[in-house]
């Protein structure tokens, strides 16, 4: 199925051994965070001279790389403690198989990373907003409704599943924020109403519609859906 304004490259096939950078942050054994992929990709001089060797990156890092001010991990980095308690708080995935959850949370990471790389993204809102328009455009390419699997109501509908309500994009949007950093609450929750997320940006409390594709300060307003769908608020 075709997905629009993916602004992230596809998800590079990493080999899980050590003698290569590893695809995700790692704590190291003195207790720093390490990402050796974004090491490698944001100082290529490194690369350059040492290659993708985890432990040469790392030690290059700590000799060097951290009295030049160079970075560990990307200013975005989410510790899998919070992507555990926001599992808990929002459950994301009812019904869903942990490789079908894995599929989604891959695309959700994917998207959070590129916008935070984004250097026109300068304010809160900006990123929200970006991350809201690009669950809308998934939800403009495929069906409203519900199905049995249920796959309606999560990120994975969204993203991979092919259909969708106002519940499966206010979660999708709201997995995009958690990667992206942002803590957020899910309005009208498991109710028969419009729901989205509500979220603190640039120090003042928001919101973000997934299905309509916008976001904003202050209490949440009236909108239309990238493809002509009126959203009414209150509803």
């Amino acid at each position: 199925m075709k997905k629009i304004l993916i602004t992230a490259l596809i998800l590079t096939a990493m080999l899980g051994t050590s003698l290569t950078a590893s695809a995700a942050p790692k704590t190291m054994s003195d207790g720093t965070v390490f990402d050796a992929e974004y090491y490698a990709a944001t100082y290529p001089d490194v690369a350059q001279a040492l290659g993708t060797d985890e432990a040469a990156l790392y030690q290059h890092y700590v000799s060097f790389g951290k009295a030049e001010g160079r970075k560990p991990h990307a200013d975005n980095y989410v510790s899998q403690d919070t992507i555990d308690a926001a599992n808990a708080k929002h459950k994301y995935y009812k019904n869903i198989t942990a490789e079908q959850a894995a599929a989604a949370d891959a695309v959700a990471k994917q998207i959070a990373d590129s916008i935070m790389a984004n250097k026109a993204y300068t304010t809160d809102l900006q990123r929200v907003n970006a991350a809201a328009v690009t669950v809308a455009s998934y939800c403009s390419q495929i069906p409203y409704g519900s199905d049995a699997a249920k796959w309606y109501r999560s990120p994975y509908g969204v993203f991979v599943g092919g259909v969708y309500t106002c519940a499966g994009s206010t979660r999708a949007l709201g997995r995009i924020l958690d990667y992206m950093g942002y803590s957020w609450e899910h309005t009208n929750e498991n109710k028969n109403s419009h729901q989205w997320c509500i979220v603190t940006m640039d120090g003042q409390k928001g919101f973000a519609d997934g299905m309509g594709g916008f976001a904003g300060y202050g209490d949440m307003v009236s909108g239309m859906t990238i493809n002509g769908m009126t959203i009414y608020f209150p509803s």
